[in-house]
């Protein structure tokens, strides 16, 4: 994961020698599930944390249920919404009624859950029949891949028996995400006085100690899946499952941890929005390890239309995203699957609905839009105003913001211009970008 601080060699084995280029779109937990999901973008999908799926809106196990594949889900779901008079982390009074689990075979999940310690699932089985609640009897990611596991043996004892169906099965964990913590052996090889902070935390005592002592325990978090995705693999191979199967691997965000003097998540800085994002086939890298295997980053709304083209299928039209498949997997360009698109030159970023549905919270305030560039520039705005811009090639840690400086104008012109572009392609029209001068830079409202 490019943290030489923190031990991950079963992630490390499916990528190589590194990983994909992505980012989180709308780094915030329910509006980057609800693009997972659906391939649409927040403000047409989940605008905002704690906001519902639309009703009735298809997903890709809905694609892939078409297309004969049994699809499960496991673990946190976070896209039913908001329900009045329950609590926000207290997950065994969070009940998903049937038609609101986005049309997988197997569904065994909860809404949300901030207490990795205390989590209650609930669902349907493959054969349609209702789950009555339960507490996982250990942490959540140890618990929750025992599951897993169990159903991928049951799985391989149905194909024994002849069922030759494929499977596509989603494993979804809290952690790691604050409160970080995490079973005491794995807290157990992190201090906070030994932990090396990125070059953009400012020396503040204040931030530094509060970095140095969660990261210790998001480092332990990591960690703790890492050794899960190893039994998850291991499971596979055991299986006989392993070879003929795609693992897709990444995260909805990052967070801050003290860079910026900022912490959790909901910004376009990179500690926020860049997110791994790892294709293995067999259980090993697809096709050469290098920086960048695709043109441009891949975005939270490819992700579904990817995992189609894995699957060999075409994305259905309603999907928003860009096929990556043939560029992750060489061997599936050769047989002609894939999108054959011309990729994307960027990636467009939301926060659509800074606060919750019902209260806010500290980690955000103001909506904003931004892009990232497949040719390493970073351009984020505040309505009716310029915020961010930055050179990654040349500035990593976005220690130089050049959203203000004149010298640069002719490249913020461009950024804008293509953020422009990526509101009016996707309907974004709610949003009032800065006039820099020059142009009137306000997209057409939706229809």
């Amino acid at each position: 994961l490019g943290e030489d601080q923190v031990a991950t060699p079963a992630i490390d084995r499916l990528a190589g020698s590194v990983g994909m280029t992505a980012v989180a779109g709308s780094p915030l937990c329910s509006p980057f599930r609800g693009s997972m999901l659906t391939s649409r973008y927040p403000h047409e999908c989940i605008p905002g944390h704690d906001w519902p799926l639309p009703e009735g809106a298809p997903t890709i196990a809905t694609a892939l249920g078409e297309a004969g594949y049994r699809t499960a889900y496991y673990g946190k779901w976070h896209v039913n919404g908001h329900v009045e008079g329950v609590a926000d982390a207290v997950s065994e009074k969070q009940a998903i009624p049937p038609a609101r689990r986005g049309g997988f075979n197997l569904w065994l999940g909860y809404e949300n859950n901030n207490a990795q310690w205390n989590v209650w699932l609930h669902g349907h089985d493959d054969r349609g029949r209702e789950i009555e609640r339960f507490k996982l009897n250990s942490y959540e990611t140890d618990a929750t891949t025992d599951l897993v596991t169990e159903d991928l043996k049951d799985l391989a004892r149905r194909r024994t028996a002849g069922d030759e169906t494929p499977f596509f099965t989603v494993v979804s964990v809290q952690p790691p995400h604050s409160p970080y913590q995490a079973p005491e052996q794995w807290e157990a090889r992190h201090r906070p006085e030994t932990i090396r902070l990125r070059p953009n935390v400012p020396p503040v005592e204040r931030i530094t100690r509060e970095a140095r002592r969660d990261l210790a325990r998001y480092y332990a978090m990591i960690e703790n899946l890492d050794w899960n995705v190893g039994r998850i693999v291991e499971t596979l191979e055991q299986t006989g499952l392993l070879e003929d199967t795609y693992i897709v691997f990444f995260s909805d965000h990052g967070d801050m941890h003290g860079s910026h003097g900022l912490c959790l998540k909901c910004y376009p800085y990179e500690e926020s929005i860049r997110v791994p994002f790892i294709v293995s086939r067999g259980g090993r890298p697809c096709g050469p390890a290098r920086r960048r295997p695709v043109d441009t980053v891949i975005n939270h709304v490819d992700i579904a239309a990817t995992t189609m083209g894995l699957c060999g299928l075409k994305a259905p039209a309603w999907m928003r995203g860009h096929d990556y498949a043939a560029q992750i997997d060489p061997s599936l360009a050769e047989t002609g699957r894939g999108s054959g698109e011309t990729a994307p030159d960027s990636a467009f970023l939301q926060l659509v609905e800074p606060g919750f549905r019902y209260g806010f919270a500290p980690d955000r305030e103001r909506p904003w839009r931004g892009v990232v560039t497949a040719d390493g520039w970073k351009y984020a705005v505040l309505e009716g105003q310029p915020w961010v811009m930055f050179n990654l090639n040349e500035d990593p840690y976005e220690l130089a913001n050049l959203a203000l400086d004149r010298r640069f104008v002719a490249q913020r012109q461009r950024l804008q211009d293509r953020l422009r572009a990526w509101m009016e392609a996707t309907g974004d029209g709610d949003f009032r970008l800065p006039d820099i001068g020059g142009t009137t830079t306000v997209p057409s409202t939706r229809d």
